[in-house]
This record gives structure tokens, C-alpha cells and sequence, in this order.
């Protein structure tokens, strides 16, 4: 009878962690950006540093409201562009799912654009701002692509905050009983393939060891 109440209290207990980890999954882990400590006397292609990320202000491109400008400053507490482009460095993140921008645009639809860059310098996806006024912009990654750039242009407006958001769980194999074989070897510890009438050695991700003897 103890044993069966143990037994139910370990289910309990891992049915409560599988939904912690699901849990987590879905909302994992988020990195937010105020951008309150751009230095004032920051210059153009000049790096700083927030959240351990890169990031520098550079001229505008083809893809931005206009091309070749770097003109930016600040209001209260936002980086205000006006025209000029952020980039960040996202290449130290793993498993971006999706990115979120708060931005007050002054000058229009189309004007405040965002872009989430690969290694290959394509776009994975972009979006451009509505009316005027705060809004936010969502830029999406359900394939977590690995991102090398987040981008933000404008011609007459302001960042107040970025938010980065990260798939940083999964579900621990051992929960349910699944491990990866990753090499096989003899008795001397030399690395076999699969045979027979010998004594095998598995050797699984889990660091857990089987011997096996196979007959055929």
C-alpha cells in the first residue's frame, strides 16, 4: 500500500514538472531591452553595449523610409531616429521565437520599419508601422531561424523598449524514459558497430552504460 502511494505522489510529481516545462516552453525566457543607457554622446557605427547584446546606430538603407542617413538623439526616455537605423547583434541567442518593439512613429504609415536578419543577410521577417502614435511592432520567427540581426528604421520616430523573446526549455528525456545511444564499444573500450557473440557495451547521452551480449 506505501509503496502504491509512493508511487502515485512520483506521478503527481512528474506530471506537475512536465507542466512547469511546458509551461515554460511556451513563454521561456525574455530579454528586455530600455535602451536607457545609450551613451548621449554616442556617434554613428559606434557599438555600446545592454543585456550583453550589441548594438550601434548606422546609416539607413534601401529597405528603410530613406537611404544613407544617420541622424538620431533622444526624448525622455526613448532613442529617438530621425532618420537612422538600430541594429543589434542576436548572434550570441539561441531559439528566438518572437520580437516585440514599442515605438511612438511621428511621421506616418510605413515610416518605423523592423527587420529580423539570418546569417544569410535575408529578411526572416519584417513588419512597418501603422498611423501615427505608440503602437507596437511584432516581428515573428515560429521556426526559430538562427537570427543574426534585429534592425529598426525610422525617418521621424522613437524606440521606448524592445522585448526578445526566447524558446529556452525542453522537456528532460529522463522524465519519460527516453535515451539516445551515442557509441558502442567492446570490452577493451574500442568503438564497434553492431555484431554479434561478443560482449557490447552502450553507451547513452544520459551518461547511463548497458552490456549486452548478443547471440545470432
Amino acid at each position: 500500500m506505501q509503496k502504491r502511494l509512493n508511487n502515485i505522489k512520483t506521478m503527481k510529481f512528474k506530471l506537475l514538472l512536465i507542466a512547469f516545462i511546458l509551461h515554460s516552453t511556451v513563454f521561456g525566457q525574455t530579454i528586455t531591452l530600455t535602451l536607457n543607457n545609450v551613451p548621449e554622446t554616442i556617434i554613428c557605427n559606434e557599438i555600446w553595449t545592454e543585456q550583453n547584446l550589441d548594438m550601434r546606430l548606422v546609416e539607413t538603407t534601401s529597405d528603410d523610409c530613406t537611404s544613407g542617413s544617420c541622424y538620431f538623439g533622444f526624448w525622455e526616455q526613448s532613442l529617438a531616429l530621425w532618420p537612422s537605423r538600430l541594429t543589434i547583434d542576436l548572434s550570441s541567442l539561441q531559439n528566438i521565437q518572437m520580437v516585440e518593439i514599442d515605438i511612438d512613429d511621428l511621421c506616418g504609415p510605413d515610416c518605423t520599419r523592423a527587420f529580423l536578419i539570418d546569417e544569410t543577410m535575408m529578411n526572416i521577417d519584417s513588419v512597418k508601422n501603422g498611423p501615427t502614435g505608440p503602437q507596437t511592432l511584432t516581428l515573428e520567427n515560429p521556426s526559430q531561424v538562427f537570427l543574426t540581426e534585429l534592425a529598426i528604421s525610422s525617418c521621424e520616430g522613437a524606440i521606448n523598449e524592445i522585448r526578445i523573446y526566447q524558446n529556452t526549455s525542453s522537456i528532460n528525456n529522463e522524465l519519460f524514459g527516453v535515451k539516445k545511444l551515442i557509441r558502442t564499444t567492446d570490452h577493451l573500450g574500442r568503438e564497434v558497430n553492431h555484431t554479434t557473440n561478443q560482449i557490447l557495451f552502450h553507451i547513452y547521452d544520459d551518461g547511463s552504460v548497458e552490456k549486452k551480449f548478443v547471440v545470432e
